[in-house]
């Protein structure tokens, strides 16, 4: 189940399942739990907009694409799905046909569900249309799982930054796109049993959620199952082989760690496809693993292989109006005082590895699915990624940025274009906001600010294309990446994130554990493979904030070697301006006997340009009881210096 209603939970996903033991544990409680059958089919959402007679019914992915907010309704089919042939463009127009057909005969129960005025409310349905991924049905129908609401959501990256798609509140650490809500069950029945009426005449049957019974005289129990031995080749001679039990009693449950193959592509540790490789073909781990990720993907296979095995016992001790369980992709369970979630949780048994095709190495069994109902069933997935997916990618440069400079801009460049790394489709620089230790410059010591910061960084580089300058309250940079890729930050499952570093001190080096906070679903790029070389200044060093707040307090800087770290002239008088250390100060047109013409420039402030004014006049802390250096023998004398005080005193009408 994807799209509007959100991934459905496996059991290692439910939040209180960390080891192995706890797996075994939700499986002796589930064994007790009344269900419904897990339909395979595409999941359709149905919701209703319009006003006053003009009401209809759309389908609605759940998406922030504005088409999806606003509904798609019957003649805006094609717009949402443009390609020809498409599953939904064959299937969508029969199902609101039907709908709209019995539309008028089931407003009192559209009114009891809420539907009716507040089109956040959807009804969550299967479609089946024969096979339509691997279980092989004998005829067409729509499956009502429930009806749910959506959250209130915000979009903050890529197209969808700012579009607000409305609904319930949405609870703190809730990342669904949507919540189940209750609903009278004598309203469900007499709104299935109106629709049917018309959709016999389209030759497809609507079902409301059929029940899961046990099996006259089943028992069961676990025992056996968790006495079989499983076996996982380590290396090509050695092998280790355990109980289930066994096994489960060592293992926590790595949840979605992205972990590295052999062959350079990222994986999540409870990749199905590794299962099987590591499980089924008995593969050697480290043929396909990096040494490091080793244990993560063992206990992934680990935990797969007790979810299908222990799923098996309570499915073929299962049945219902449909048929035997193990016939349907398996039971939906819904208990928030058992499982500690108010999500419906499934348990799939050997469907787990019934719609694999292909993948992982290749060589995984193929299903019988019809390949365009599958891009259907994921388009707007949000649960994490079975493989590697090319999505949008983001880079996150976090930084304190006291102050930025060139060294940083050049970073956000590379990154936005692809010099040498991976290219972004967006880059968002993090100005975290550190409480201690702060960074000042002057003489009078004045901090540098996370104002400071933005301003200069929106001198710098605000008109680069997709960049976005944004503020974090964390007080540090990691923390601040971490809270935006984390299971609470704006990234979507099968997003691409590139954290930005430089190989300058190995500093690529303290984003080693960054998969630990990553959102479930976001592929974290590799760190060191897309760290860039530092940028290097004129005089062979690399850029450094410490150098530049050291510039920007010195008394004997000029100013093109503040230029030098902002890019311009321009830009260092502005830089000046931001940071509180004085500007350019307005020059008269004069002459000299020494230095000529002095015309006044008009700079970004409508100022004289600071180019014949000395830095530490413009910054009005001139040292007047500094010690003159004395002059070694046969030294030649720097006429520019000489001409540069020239002018100075005859800017202060000093000599005329």
């Amino acid at each position: 189940m994807g799209g509007a209603a959100g991934h459905m939970s496996h059991p290692y996903d439910l939040a209180w399942v960390n080891t192995g033991d706890d797996l075994v544990r939700f499986f002796e409680l589930a064994k007790d739990v009344e269900g419904t059958v897990k339909i395979d089919g595409v999941n359709v959402s149905f919701k209703v907009v319009g006003e006053g007679d003009n009401k209809q019914f759309a389908v609605d992915r759940g998406s922030l694409k504005m088409i999806d907010i606003e509904g798609v309704t019957i003649d805006r089919v094609e717009e949402r799905f443009p390609k020809e042939g498409h599953g939904m463009r064959r299937m969508v127009p029969n199902l609101l046909n039907i709908l709209n057909e019995a539309l008028p005969s089931v407003k009192s129960e559209l009114e009891a569900f809420g539907m009716w005025d507040d089109p956040s409310r959807f009804l969550n349905t299967e479609y089946v249309e024969g096979t339509t991924n691997v279980t092989a049905y004998d005829k067409n129908f729509l499956a009502i799982h429930g009806l749910n609401h959506f959250y209130q959501k915000v979009g903050k990256v890529g197209k969808a930054k700012g579009v607000a798609r409305p609904g319930v509140e949405r609870p703190e650490g809730v990342t669904a796109p949507s919540v189940e809500v209750p609903y009278e069950d004598r309203a469900m029945e007499s709104f299935v049993k109106k629709i049917n009426a018309v959709a016999q005449n389209y030759g497809f049957e609507v079902i409301s959620e059929a029940q899961v019974r046990r099996m006259e005289d089943a028992n069961i129990d676990f025992s056996e199952a968790l006495a079989e031995n499983l076996t996982i080749r380590i290396s090509e001679d050695r092998e280790i082989t355990k109980s289930l039990r066994e096994w489960l009693s060592e293992v926590t449950n790595p949840r979605y760690k992205l972990i590295k193959g052999t062959d350079g592509k990222t994986y999540n540790a409870l990749h199905r496809e590794l299962y099987y490789k590591l499980v089924e073909e008995g593969i050697p781990v480290t043929k396909l693993i990096d040494q490091a990720d080793a244990q993560d993907a063992i206990f992934g296979a680990v935990m797969v292989h007790a979810v299908r095995t222990l799923g098996n016992v309570i499915l073929r001790a299962s049945t219902s109006d449909l048929g035997d369980l193990t016939s349907h992709e398996g039971i939906v369970l819904r208990n928030k005082r058992k499982f500690k979630t108010a999500n419906p949780v499934k348990i799939t048994g050997e469907f787990i590895l019934g719609n694999l095709g292909g993948g992982f190495g290749g060589g995984a069994p193929p299903g019988n699915r019809d390949e365009e109902m599958v891009e259907l069933e994921i388009e707007d997935e949000e649960a994490p990624p079975v493989g590697p997916t090319e999505g949008h990618t983001v880079a996150i440069v976090p930084g304190a940025f006291k102050p930025p400079h060139l060294g940083h801009v050049d970073m956000v460049r590379r990154y936005a274009e692809g010099d040498g790394v991976k290219r972004a489709d967006e880059v968002i620089v993090l100005i975290s906001n550190p409480l201690k230790q702060q960074r000042t410059i002057g003489k009078d010591g004045r901090p540098i600010s996370a104002d400071d910061s933005q301003r200069i960084w929106e001198l710098l580089a605000g008109g680069m294309p997709n960049v976005t300058i944004q503020r974090s309250s964390m007080a540090s940079p990691i923390q601040a990446a971490y809270e935006y890729i984390g299971p609470e930050g704006p990234l979507e499952p099968g997003m691409h994130v590139v954290l930005g570093a430089s190989r300058k001190g190995d500093d690529w080096k303290r984003w080693q554990g960054a998969d630990k906070y990553i959102k479930p679903g976001v592929v974290l790029e590799d760190v060191e493979l897309n760290a860039v070389d530092p940028s290097i200044r004129s005089n062979g060093e690399p850029y450094s904030a410490s150098d530049f707040r050291e510039l920007l307090s010195s008394l004997e800087a000029s100013i093109d070697e503040i230029a030098e770290f902002v890019g311009s002239r321009e830009n260092a008088a502005a830089v000046l301006e931001i940071l509180g250390l004085g500007s350019p100060m307005p020059m008269e047109e004069t002459s000299s006997g020494a230095g000529g013409a002095v015309g006044g420039f008009s700079g970004p402030f409508g100022q004289s340009s600071p180019d014949d004014i000395l830095p530490h006049e413009i910054l009005g802390k001139r040292d007047n009881k500094k010690k003159k250096k004395k002059k070694k023998k046969n030294e030649s004398v720097d006429l520019s210096v000489v001409d540069e005080v020239f002018k100075l005193l005859n800017e202060r009408g000093i000599i005329s």
